[in-house]
């Protein structure tokens, strides 16, 4: 069973995960902590697979929090789950977290987010690959020819020439 560590200082919030994840308790084992330091502890009493944190807290925001994680727990699945989506706060926090979801999120967007990270776990046994994959900070961008060619592709009135003069 996967764990999984849910932390935002907003109580509200965190009920609201609970019942909007209620049908994954068989699935998951999850836990909820109200700030930074109480889920440094909870992370430091047991082994978990995902943390997914806010963004503002007070006393230690959740970039904050993550830098701690990925110092302590380098394995940990890190995803950051937040209503802040301006650009200084995406880039602060882009080297330290795997993913970024927006609050409010779907439900069935925040399970398969999670699955999809607890199954790439399932897929790294190998812990010295899982570690090198997990510090792996940002990936290079596609080409923008690359970009080009697939949209000029899926253009139903384009012809060979076309896609020979943009290569």
């Amino acid at each position: 069973m996967k764990r999984i560590l849910f932390v935002d200082d907003e109580p509200k919030v965190l009920q609201g995960l609970q019942r909007m994840l209620r049908s994954m308790r068989n699935e998951w084992g999850m836990e909820f902590a109200s700030g930074g330091r109480e889920a440094l502890e909870m992370l430091e009493r047991a082994p978990y697979d995902v943390i997914v944190t806010d963004m503002r807290m007070p006393g230690m925001d959740g970039v904050q929090l993550l830098k701690e994680v990925t110092k302590r727990f380098p394995l940990l699945v890190r995803i950051i789950l937040s209503g802040q989506t301006d650009q200084e706060a995406f880039l602060s926090s882009s080297s330290i977290v795997h993913q970024f979801l927006s609050k409010p999120c779907d439900t069935e967007l925040l399970k398969t987010t999670i699955e999809r990270a607890c199954a790439l776990q399932n897929l790294l046994k190998n812990e010295s690959l899982k570690k090198l994959v997990l510090q792996i900070e940002s990936l290079p961008s596609q080409s923008s020819l690359y970009t080009e060619i697939k949209e000029a592709l899926q253009s139903p009135n384009i012809s060979m020439g076309e896609i020979g003069q943009i290569m």
